[in-house]
């Protein structure tokens, strides 16, 4: 069994048809999970949303696809704007589309343990794991997993990463569309069932990002400059 999570696109349609080409190169894949956080922040959500929805695969919902369903969440005028802009790019439908994805997606694997996905923690939709999460905050995101659960993948800190943790694999698969690992390249990660233990790749794939500055700055997303930045820079 092989699984590929694609998480935190953020409107960036260039890095999602390069994570998909090259995942369409790999050896047999049973199925795609989107991990959540779909369009904000990118020159291109509708796109990005046309291209997720023609996968027909499982979507979760991110923190930031909320904060584009709920247009009365409490954020700064800067981010309101590029909120505000990106409802009206993917209209009624992209909105109600996002309010309907579900909070997780369970991966069944009839032959072991199964792969849940989730797109910060098994808890909420905002709270990153960090590497260096001490055993007491793990134990708080994570012991009220039953024990049919092998692995966990997640995205919503942008940083790609593995280990284990007890009984469980955890992978954050990294940002395809806006990473902060000082890496540029879009990731994503292939989860696979092998030797009667769930084992990760993670892949970064190279894509046109001046194209994308480009696309930033033509496309009237608010705040351009700054969603430039943080693309190009790659950190926090």
């Amino acid at each position: 069994m092989r699984i590929a999570i694609i998480a935190d696109i953020h409107g960036n349609q260039i890095a999602l048809d390069a994570v998909l080409q090259d995942l369409a190169q790999q050896p047999a894949i049973q199925q795609i999970v989107i991990g959540g956080d779909l369009c904000l922040n990118g020159p291109c959500p509708k796109e990005v949303l046309a291209t997720v929805q023609s996968l027909h695969c499982p979507v979760i919902q991110g923190n930031v696809d909320s904060d584009v369903v709920n247009l009365t969440a409490k954020k700064g005028p800067k981010k309101q704007s590029i909120i505000e802009w990106t409802r009206e790019q993917i209209g009624e439908a992209g909105i109600n589309y996002l309010a309907n994805l579900p909070f997780s997606h369970l991966v069944s694997n009839p032959g072991g343990t199964d792969l849940l996905v989730v797109h910060a923690n098994p808890l909420n939709q905002t709270e990153a794991i960090f590497p260096t999460a001490p055993d007491s905050q793990l134990e708080h995101f994570l012991n009220d997993l039953p024990p049919t659960i092998g692995a966990l993948a997640f995205g919503h800190y942008h940083v790609a990463y593995m280990l284990r943790w007890q009984r469980l694999l955890l992978v954050d698969v990294g940002s395809c569309g806006l990473p902060r690992d000082e890496d540029i390249r879009a990731s994503y990660a292939i989860l696979t069932w092998q030797d009667n233990v769930w084992q990760a790749e993670h892949r970064r794939v190279a894509y046109d990002q001046k194209a994308v500055v480009k696309q930033l700055k033509q496309s009237g997303i608010p705040t351009a400059d700054k969603r430039i930045k943080v693309l190009t820079e790659a950190k926090y």
